[in-house]
């Protein structure tokens, strides 16, 4: 009995489907519609979700704004050179 996938690739893509079901029925617009067993764990999830997507574009950010001033940040570094 074998007890890994038969591909990653595969397991990767029926987890990435079930994380997309989930996410899209813990929709706040649904909330009504489930108990409140159910409603707060995938109401934090849906948070989860959210904030961690929001944190990797903060963080994009944080990468590309210095390699965007390189050129100015290199000509400043250069008319120091200059001057000395």
């Amino acid at each position: 009995m074998r007890l890994s996938p038969s591909s990653p690739l595969s397991a990767l893509w029926k987890t990435f489907c079930l994380s997309v079901v989930v996410y899209g029925l813990s929709v706040p617009a649904l909330a009504p519609l489930r108990p409140e067993v159910i409603d707060t764990p995938m109401s934090r999830y849906y948070a989860a979700v959210n904030a961690a997507v929001l944190d990797q574009r903060l963080t994009f950010h944080a990468i590309t704004d210095p390699i965007r001033r390189a050129p100015d940040f290199g000509r400043q570094r250069v008319v120091a050179m200059m001057k000395k």
